[in-house]
């Protein structure tokens, strides 16, 4: 992976993050980086993090450090997450997935829709019974957005904003909810030949934008936020249009062979006598001639300035010799003058 693209997801993944009030170590983003540039061993890497994590889980007076442990990892699998595409078509089973991939170490239940009642704020989630086919309903919608360029940037933006409402509304799993939406939403916006940038707008902004469509059902902050963070990221080579089947008098044409006429064939008496070509073995001894003379005299006129450049460090010297000498002959003369 290239530089440039590695720090592109990486800032995009950390603001992803940071909109859940989470403050990313600068640590994280140095090993994160190397990760994505294959530099890094990730599984080695968190493996003590895990097992850290596990530990704390077990401790009922350390919720806010196994939090912080948990975004630590969350982050880290995102990075890895990003790297495979989501399957075209989408499907509610990639989601399932990318929630597995992200929160599968820490929680057991990672991959498995929500069961249980939730709530954000006071505020209810969509009942759990209806978890299931919403998300096959919503995610068979996003399918049928064309991809760039058929569709404008501001298009699409209204279509995601529309989408993402009702994926927070429903909030599909218990824990890192919120977190994998955002990551299922950037690969997506990938997926269709556009790419979003969340650090272009500031964590609180994102936050605020999500909060907004939840509890007001108003889109217009996260229209705002996707309009300022989507970019064109590439465009889908068209298939090729099918060509026309041709006909036997035109496959008969090319088959045939142009039969020459009596007037380009001059009488044997008339034909100019040829020179006998060279053999290629000639042909080669001559180029091989021509390369060292080539040679030789460029090695001639490297050798030359070689002498020019020897012979001005040469002079040189001498007058920074005749300087010296000179100045020496001066000083006695201008202490007469000052007499």
């Amino acid at each position: 992976m290239e530089l440039y693209e590695a720090n592109r997801i990486l800032r995009t993944v950390k603001a992803a993050i940071s909109a859940d009030g989470y403050k990313l170590p600068s640590s994280a983003e140095t090993d994160g980086l190397l990760m994505l540039l294959g530099k890094l061993d990730i599984e080695k890497h968190l493996a003590p993090k895990i097992k850290h994590a596990r530990a704390q889980a077990k401790q009922p007076k350390s919720a806010a450090a196994y939090a912080r442990s948990c975004k630590l990892i969350y982050f880290f699998r995102a990075l890895q997450a990003v790297n495979d595409s989501l399957p075209d078509p989408v499907t509610a089973l990639s989601m399932t997935m990318l929630h597995k991939a992200i929160a599968g170490d820490i929680n057991d239940d990672a991959g498995k829709l929500r069961t249980v009642d939730a709530s954000t704020d006071g505020n209810a989630h969509t009942d759990p019974k209806y978890v299931s086919g919403s998300v096959k309903s919503i995610i068979a919608k996003m399918n049928d957005i064309p991809a760039a360029p058929t569709t404008a940037k501001d298009d699409f933006a209204g279509y995601l904003s529309h989408y993402m409402r009702e994926l927070i509304i429903l909030h599909p799993f218990e824990s890192c909810s919120e977190f994998t939406v955002r990551i299922f939403i950037f690969m997506f916006c990938r997926l269709k030949g556009f790419a979003l940038a969340y650090h272009r707008a500031t964590p609180p902004v994102v936050k605020a934008a999500e909060q907004t469509a939840f509890t007001t059902d108003d889109v217009a902050p996260l229209f705002a936020m996707f309009t300022e963070c989507l970019s064109y990221d590439y465009k889908k080579p068209e298939p090729e249009k099918p060509s026309a089947p041709r006909t036997r008098r035109e496959v008969a044409k090319d088959l045939c062979r142009p039969t020459r006429s009596k007037k380009e064939t001059p009488p044997p008496a008339e034909q100019p006598k040829q020179k006998p070509e060279k053999t290629k073995t000639q042909t080669q001894k001559q180029k091989d001639k021509d390369t060292a003379k080539k040679e030789k005299d460029a090695a001639k006129k490297e050798a030359a300035n070689d002498d020019v450049i020897k012979r001005a460090v040469r002079l040189q010297q001498k007058i920074s010799k005749l300087n010296e000498q000179l100045t020496e002959l001066i000083k006695p003369l201008d202490g007469k003058d000052e007499n």
